[in-house]
This record gives C-alpha cells, sequence and structure tokens, in this order.
C-alpha cells in the first residue's frame, strides 16, 4: 500500500516532463489587452484583434466558448445577452443562431461573434494568445490551433482544475496559466505546487516571498491591472512588484507609457524580497539495529537544537514489501525541520521477503527505533521522551497500529494516517480487493479475515479510550486499494470515545493525492501538529 504523500504529483510529473515555452514577443515586459482592445470597438472581435495589433500589444486575451452544435466561438459571458442583440445560453444556441446575431456597439457598424478559427486568422504572425478557457472542447480547440499555425503563438488560462488533465494529455507541450489554487497560501507551499503542477505563467501575485518562489521557478506572473481607475498609478505600482506582464483594459496608452518611462523590458526584480532556504543537519543511513538497510533511518536536525527539540518519525508505505525512508518529501522537511524546528526521522523496517519477517517485525522495528533515538536525546540534545508518528499507506497502519497496541510506554503523542488501513476483517479491504486482500495475507500470513489475527493486527479493534491519542486521518474517496470506509469507521470510533480526531476525504483523489489536493494535505498536517505536537 504505497504512499504518495505530496509526491502523489508524481503522476502529474510523468506527464509534464514537456518544456512549457511561452511565446517569443518583441518586448521583455508583457502587455495583454483584455478581450482584445476593447477601447472603441467590441471586445472579443476580429475588430479588437486588430487594434490589438495596431497598438502593439504582445497578446490579446480571448474568451472561448462551444456552441450547442460543438463550434467554437469568443465569448465572455455564458449567455449572449449583455454582448449582442440576441439572448439564449451559448451552449443552447447553434453557431448558425450565432452568426445571425449582432454585436452590440456605440460606432454605429456591425460586427459580429467570431469564430475561433477566424481569431486565429486574424491573430497568425502576428499577436499571441492568451485564451481564456472557458467552455471549450480541449482536442477540438488544439485540432484548429494547429491547422491555423498557430500553437506556439498562444497561452492557455485555466479556469478549473480538470482542465490541467485535459490539456496535459492533449497538448503536453502548450504553455498553461492559472491563478493559484485557495489551498495555496505559503511560499512552501507554491513551491511544492510549482515543483509538481507544470505552469508557466500565475497571475495576481503580489506578495513578495510568492513572487520570489515563482521567480526561483521559472514561473511568470502576471498582474491584472484592469480597473474603472486604471492609470500611471497602478501601471508603476504593479511593475513595481518586480512582475513580468500585466493585462490592462488600455493597452495603447499603457504601452505609451511604459515607452516614455523606458520601461518596456520591465523593472528588474533585484529589490524584490527573497527567502532564505531553510537550513538544518541531515545524518543518512543511521543503523538502529542487526537488520542491515531494513534497520536504517534518516535523521534531520534544526539548527540550534536543544534539549527541548521534539521528534516526528516518519512510515514510509509500499505494501510492506517494497518502499524506502527516502519517499518523505524534501518540501515537507524543509518545512517541519527548516521552519517550525521538529526534528524529523525518516525509518525503514523490515521488508517481508520469502515470507520471512512477517507482522509484528514490522512494529518491532518501529519500537527498536525509537528506543534507539530515545538513547542519544540527551547526547545530542533534543527530547527523547515523546513522538509524533507519521505514515503513509502501509506506513499509516504501523504508525495507528504501533500507538494503540504497542506504545506501553505512552510516548506516542498523535499520529497523522495517510491513506493507511484501519481494519483487516473488513470484507471490503479483504474478499472484495485481491490487490488489497494479497497485501494483507503476506504480512499477516492469514488468509482468513475472520481468523484472530486479523482483528488483533487491526488498529481499529486495538483502540480503546485509553490507548488512543489524538489522530488525523486523510483519505482519497475513490482510493481503490484502501477503502474510504477504513478511515471514516476508525474516525467515528474516535468520536465515540471522545478522542480528538480529524477526517480529511478528498472526494476524487484515489490512492494518495496529487494537485491541489496534495498541498491541502500538507497545509492542514502542518497544522495539527502545531495544535496537538506543537515544535515549541
Amino acid at each position: 500500500m504505497k504512499s504518495t504523500l505530496l509526491l502523489a504529483a508524481t503522476c502529474c510529473l510523468a506527464i509534464t516532463a514537456f518544456a512549457q515555452t511561452l511565446p517569443a514577443t518583441r518586448n521583455k515586459f508583457v502587455v495583454v489587452a483584455h478581450r482584445g482592445n476593447h477601447v472603441s470597438v467590441p471586445e472579443n472581435t476580429v475588430a479588437a484583434i486588430e487594434e490589438t495589433i495596431r497598438c502593439g500589444a504582445d497578446y490579446a486575451e480571448l474568451d472561448l466558448r462551444t456552441t450547442k452544435d460543438g463550434q467554437l466561438i469568443l465569448m465572455h459571458n455564458a449567455t449572449v445577452d449583455k454582448m449582442t442583440n440576441g439572448t439564449g445560453n451559448v451552449t443552447d444556441l447553434t453557431l448558425a443562431d450565432i452568426k445571425k446575431l449582432q454585436v452590440r456597439s456605440t460606432d454605429g457598424k456591425v460586427y459580429r461573434v467570431p469564430t475561433f478559427a477566424e481569431a486565429l486568422q486574424a491573430c497568425k504572425g502576428k499577436l499571441n494568445i492568451y485564451l481564456d478557457f472557458k467552455a471549450a472542447d480541449v482536442p477540438e480547440t488544439w485540432k484548429q490551433l494547429q491547422a491555423a499555425g498557430m500553437e506556439k503563438q498562444v497561452v492557455v488560462y485555466l479556469n478549473e482544475k480538470d482542465q490541467y488533465k485535459a490539456w496535459k494529455k492533449t497538448a503536453p507541450e502548450a504553455p498553461l496559466m492559472t491563478s493559484l489554487p485557495d489551498e495555496v497560501k505559503t511560499p512552501e507551499q507554491l513551491e511544492f505546487f510549482l515543483k509538481n503542477i507544470r505552469i508557466a505563467v500565475l497571475d495576481n501575485i503580489t506578495d513578495p516571498a510568492m513572487l520570489a518562489v515563482a521567480r526561483k521557478q521559472n514561473t511568470a506572473v502576471w498582474l491584472d491591472v484592469q480597473s474603472p481607475d486604471e492609470g500611471p498609478d497602478s501601471w508603476k505600482a504593479a511593475m513595481s512588484k518586480g512582475i513580468q506582464g500585466v493585462q490592462t483594459d488600455h493597452p495603447e496608452a499603457l504601452i505609451s507609457y511604459l515607452h516614455t518611462q523606458h520601461l518596456r523590458d520591465g523593472i528588474a526584480a533585484g529589490n524584490t524580497i527573497t527567502e532564505a532556504t531553510p537550513t538544518y543537519r541531515t545524518l543518512r543511513n543511521v543503523s538502529y539495529g542487526d537488520a542491515g538497510e531494513d534497520n536504517t533511518l534518516d535523521a534531520y536536525m534544526p539548527d540550534n537544537h536543544k534539549a527541548g527539540t521534539k521528534i516526528i518519525v516518519y512510515l514510509h508505505g509500499g505494501g510492506w514489501t517494497g518502499g524506502d525512508k527516502k519517499e518523505l518529501p524534501k518540501e515537507l522537511i524543509d518545512e517541519l525541520v527548516g521552519r517550525l524546528h521538529y526534528g524529523v526521522v525518516s525509518m525503514n523496517y523490515r521488508l517481508i521477503r520469502d515470507g520471512k519477517d512477517r507482522y509484528p517485525a514490522q512494529l518491532e522495528d518501529v519500537r527498536k527505533a525509537l528506543e534507539f533515538i530515545s538513547s542519544k536525546a540527551k547526547k545530542l540534545q533534543f527530547d527523547g521522551s515523546q513522538f509524533a508518528l507519521m505514515g503513509g499507506s502501509a506506513g499509516g497502519y504501523l504508525a495507528l497500529q504501533y500507538a494503540y497496541a504497542m506504545d506501553s510506554l505512552r510516548q506516542v503523542k498523535t499520529v497523522v494516517d495517510l491513506w493507511g488501513p484501519t481494519d483487516f476483517t473488513d470484507k471490503k479491504v479483504r474478499q472484495e480487493n485481491k490487490d488489497a486482500d494479497e497485501k494483507v495475507v503476506r504480512l499477516l500470513g492469514e488468509p482468513d479475515p475472520a481468523a484472530k489475527i486479523a482483528a488483533d493486527a487491526s488498529p481499529y479493534y486495538r483502540l480503546t479510550k485509553e490507548s488512543g491519542v489524538p489522530t488525523i486521518l486523510f483519505h482519497g474517496g475513490e482510493d481503490p486499494l484502501v477503502h474510504v470506509s477504513q478511515a471514516v469507521k476508525l474516525h467515528d470510533k474516535l468520536i465515540a470515545l471522545g478522542i480528538p480526531t480529524q477526517l480529511e476525504l478528498y472526494p476524487q483523489e484515489k490512492h494518495g493525492v496529487g494537485g491541489t489536493a496534495a498541498i491541502d494535505v500538507f497545509s492542514k498536517l502542518v497544522t495539527w501538529l502545531k495544535q496537538y505536537y506543537p515544535a515549541e
């Protein structure tokens, strides 16, 4: 039961190996005309595109939607009511219906709603497109971009997280842009996000530390400056952030300002705040027992650690037959050790090979490791009297089972469980899931879910009022390996026993999480530790 804590995005990494190169521009500082240059002509029209080209902007921001009959057109709103003399949802109108409409204007001229193909023809070789991907078919959009020879003149702005997967599947080389997910609130979370989700441009980041992370990850930042009072003051304020571009309702006036101020290539970011990289001491492959590599650990200790420095022990996943202590993400180590000043230990334990070292060998190794760590506390200056246990999948199970069944010294103060199994007697884990059943049989050496060892080895049955500790559980709602009911039933029992607990479910995630869900896990486990196992 392999853990993918904060590394579930490896599936994303696998499909984002293509470089995302932004379209070429004449100037280093990017000017985007919001819905095309629509100061004197209607937005999202061929005329607005032509005005954008004339004024010298680098991109026209255009909004894409799909008609009832699957045709791609430009339209910002979901309905045609505001922009045209017609009414109704775009998705309820055919292209023929759309073509009959006139775009509202104040100059007395007739403007039509353009197709995407018409917009591409107007832009080709002259102007890049910032494609605000409202609601359209990804394969058809990419097909038309390729047919027009415009695939290297577009940046795609994503409005929904599902659009990321669709674009990566259809056009992995296409540069993508997005706003920050709500879950990304700190520089550390942003760095994790950008390392695992391939984004070429972010919009509307103004915090200096967050901007520093974007620069470090070679991700451009463009700000929206369009507003009723847009002008030199708002342009100057935006550029002072050291960003790489802006989106504007007044591209011609902005470009004139930039030329006058000699800023068409932007402001260097040299004066912006950069964040120091966390530093800590690392000890690798420390032996704590006599089982060779299976009895080694890696330790990460904060600078200036002291007698009160608390230790978190991480247990890797891998179905008790694989996995390694190296799976603990560096981003999490940086946060817990470098910034919050915990000591963190990631440990190996005996794996089941050729039917040897079955349960409870792994728990015996946890006990040995904790004893070893405690024995070094006085000499190395940290608190060896208490621990937090954290684990992913098989490791999450070991953390729960050790805390509830093996911790005779009551040293474990909290458990962080990431999609670990909790009840080996449950048919959803055993008889109805061949893969999970095989893993449990290898662990226990017993195929019968009704056998006594199945209950004895289950955290759900070992949990009592006396043995329980504050426990947070994370689980994917579509986990095919460890059914989500495993987390739910343990959570319910913890509540019934009056033991502090928190259950975080991710309805669309499977075994492990990816993307923004992983960032949410990161944030919430840190918050939990601060409450139930504070570093200081």
